[in-house]
């Protein structure tokens, strides 16, 4: 991991930079309630229909925290969502939180192959991540 990284500075320091110009536009008056992980492993189904579950994330925030992982591509539900709340979701706040993401991920597997660990599936992909994130596809 510590040779994956020191031979791609550059990478991580570009994504913290980003982050860092990306949340100089956040615009605090659009704050609203975020989940965190909306995905379909926090969803349940009751007799009343579907619910999110899980709310050990959650927080006032932009509300692309949780959109930015919810649209398949298409903007549909992007759109979705700026029908219902006539709040129309903007692009910088997407990647925003995209970006964030990503960071967090290398945060999370570096703390965890700087510990002891089995080599087990979970570093498996725990690897893949890291090794995708420190070396993007052109």
């Amino acid at each position: 991991m510590r040779d994956l990284l020191a031979a791609r500075p550059q990478r991580v320091r570009e994504l913290i930079a980003r982050y860092d110009a990306l949340a100089a536009g956040v615009d605090p008056a659009r704050a609203v309630l975020t989940h965190g992980e909306p995905h379909p492993g926090n969803t349940m189904r009751e007799a009343g229909g579907w619910r999110l579950i899980d709310w050990d994330t959650v927080l006032r925030a932009a509300p692309e925290r949780d959109l930015w992982s919810l649209d398949p591509g298409d903007g549909s539900v992007l759109a979705a969502y700026a029908a219902a709340t006539g709040v129309t979701p903007r692009t910088d706040m997407l990647e925003l939180f995209r970006v964030r993401w990503e960071v967090a991920d290398l945060a999370s597997a570096a703390s965890r192959f700087r510990a002891p660990h089995a080599g087990d599936e979970d570093d498996e992909a725990t690897w893949g991540i890291l090794a995708e994130l420190a070396v993007p596809a052109p």
